[in-house]
């Protein structure tokens, strides 16, 4: 019989750092883990992304990985663990590729500001299977994961609040606080990458683009132009 495994029934195997590991064929036994464990980082990029995270199996993912079960659970605790690992690796790279491109020496707003937004979205749109486990398989997974996006939506809203914010130091901005625009903003960069990967004909990663950067422009050049009273003052009915 056949039986399959889940997060809901985890075998009692003990784990590899609980006895005493040798070298085998002369790699040590943190490097065999390490191969392991990327091994299995790109097994869930390719089937929670190719048919859906509830619909990936830890038996599926320790076949695509070529790993057994007992070395699953010697490294992931659950099939979660395993996307929550993915996410958080997807999300960072996805920051550095931001900051790179926001804190590039000598150039304008005028330049940053595209170079920025093409950066992100080429970084997610290059392989699609990052988007898709970023934006639409991390969604409704547990309580714990929706706390971690919401973590990675603010830490990415801080990114670009921390560049707006240099633009007000500059007074290239009014003061203001941008914080909710900024979050606005990740949530709408969001909404669109999702829109690309769901519509059956999305448009060019360079439109795009465009459209992200003109929506950037809006919410943030427009501060500019706005009157005073609607950046220093609650808006009441």
């Amino acid at each position: 019989m056949t039986v399959t495994l889940t997060d809901a029934a985890l075998p009692n195997t003990p784990r590899e750092t609980e006895k005493p590991a040798r070298a085998y064929r002369g790699v040590a036994p943190e490097q065999r883990r390490a191969e392991r464990q990327q091994r299995l980082l790109a097994a869930g990029l390719e089937l929670f992304a190719r048919q859906g995270y509830a619909r990936t199996t830890i038996e599926q993912l320790c076949s695509e990985a070529k790993v057994t079960a007992r070395h699953f659970y010697a490294i992931y605790p659950s099939r979660e663990a395993l996307l929550t690992d993915l996410y958080d690796r997807i999300l960072q790279d996805l920051r550095e590729a931001a900051l790179v491109a926001i804190n590039a020496p000598e150039q304008s707003f005028e330049e940053k500001i595209p170079r920025a937004m093409q950066a992100l979205i080429n970084h997610y749109l290059a392989d699609s299977r990052l988007a898709r486990v970023g934006v639409l398989e991390s969604v409704g997974v547990s309580a714990a994961m929706e706390t971690r996006r919401r973590a990675a939506i603010h830490d990415m809203a801080g990114v670009i609040e921390g560049f707006v914010n240099a633009m007000v130091s500059r007074g290239e901005l009014p003061a203001h606080n941008y914080h909710l625009v900024c979050v606005a903003l990740v949530g709408g960069i969001n909404e669109l990458l999702a829109e690309w990967l769901t519509v059956a004909e999305p448009p060019s990663i360079t439109q795009l683009s465009h459209e992200i950067i003109r929506i950037f422009y809006a919410l943030i050049r427009g501060s500019a132009v706005l009157p005073p009273t609607l950046l220093t003052q609650e808006i009441t009915s």
